[in-house]
């Protein structure tokens, strides 16, 4: 039984995958498994791992016949897990050095917790991002607009039967655009009742590799769309099952912020347009109604006022919609 073992997604990362696995084969702390799940790429990846593979005897391939997305990968990944404690990888970040020995200490200092997060670099910018929730009620706060915990999947090391307990009551589909983190990170929290935090820089976070995902396109942005209204379905239907009475409107309005971010960010303003037209559809109306009474004033100050004042005509007009329909 290893102590740790590291679950890798891995799909079309051959640029980087080297990197990933060095980094943790590299590691002074030697008692781990690693996991890769080969999510069907269509490049050179699965050459790649299948050579570690040969390698080295603590390294499992999972192979998938079609891609079936990272949500699935980490489940598949979770099932057959051995460690103690369970971590997350994407296949384009890295561990720091000697990451796996500072993790082991501060678990044996601090032990019986359910995870510990942990802090992680912004790679090529060389930031560092600490971990900053201090609540004791990571569920609750989950569905709050002051105090929402970070619901990245990679910055924690999990106590590994309560991730397997979380993971096996989680609806195996396909959500892509990465948005599973959130779904993933609320049914964990359920099950996680004493967390902590562990300042120390352990993974290096790489942006702008090509994996992480940019929505400057409009057709990529209706598909995130879609797949965010796929995975408010999922957290609903776990709140129904283990009949939990909590506001999830507070997360609808999160990712309103979220989602105008996108659209801000398209090149042609008449598909950001469209894409506010587009809101009543994946949205409730008066989440969308007190969004946009909230950012009217914000737009009209905006330093772009062109841009800012073409946005307010399809806002407007959904507000208009929302009233006569009251």
């Amino acid at each position: 039984m290893p102590y740790f073992s590291i679950i890798i997604p891995a799909y079309n990362v051959e640029k980087y995958i080297h990197n990933t696995i060095d980094s943790i084969i590299k590691q002074r702390f030697q008692d781990f498994e690693i996991i890769i799940v080969e999510d069907c790429s269509s490049d050179n990846t699965l050459n790649i791992i299948s050579d570690y593979e040969k390698k080295y005897k603590n390294i499992i391939v999972i192979k998938h016949s079609e891609n079936q997305t990272q949500h699935i990968a980490r489940m598949n990944g979770v099932n057959i897990a051995k460690g103690k404690y369970i971590l997350f990888l994407d296949g384009d970040d890295s561990f720091t050095k000697d990451a796996f020995s500072l993790l082991f200490a501060q678990i044996k200092k601090n032990p019986g917790y359910d995870f510990y997060e942990f802090g992680y670099i912004k790679q090529p910018s060389r930031d560092k991002v600490f971990p900053c929730f201090s609540g004791e009620d990571r569920f609750s706060a989950y569905f709050t607009r002051d105090k929402f915990p970070a619901h990245t999947m990679w910055n924690k090391v999990y106590e590994g039967n309560v991730l397997k307990k979380a993971f096996s009551l989680m609806e195996k589909v396909i959500i892509k655009q990465g948005v599973e983190d959130l779904y993933e990170s609320i049914v964990i929290a359920y099950f996680s009742k004493k967390t902590m935090n562990i300042n120390k820089m352990i993974v290096n976070y790489t942006i702008g590799s090509g994996v992480s995902t940019t929505y400057k396109d409009y057709n990529t942005t209706i598909k995130f769309l879609d797949s965010l209204k796929m995975m408010f379905k999922l957290i609903e239907k776990y709140l129904r099952n283990e009949k939990l009475s909590m506001n999830i409107d507070n997360i609808y309005y999160r990712y309103l912020f979220h989602v105008t971010y996108y659209f801000n960010s398209q090149k042609n303003i008449e598909d950001k347009i469209n894409l506010y037209l587009l809101l009543l559809d994946y949205f409730d109306r008066k989440i969308v109604f007190e969004y946009f009474s909230n950012i009217e004033n914000k737009i009209l100050n905006s330093k772009d006022y062109i841009i800012g004042h073409e946005i307010l005509k399809p806002l407007r007009k959904i507000k208009s919609i929302i009233k006569f329909n009251k």
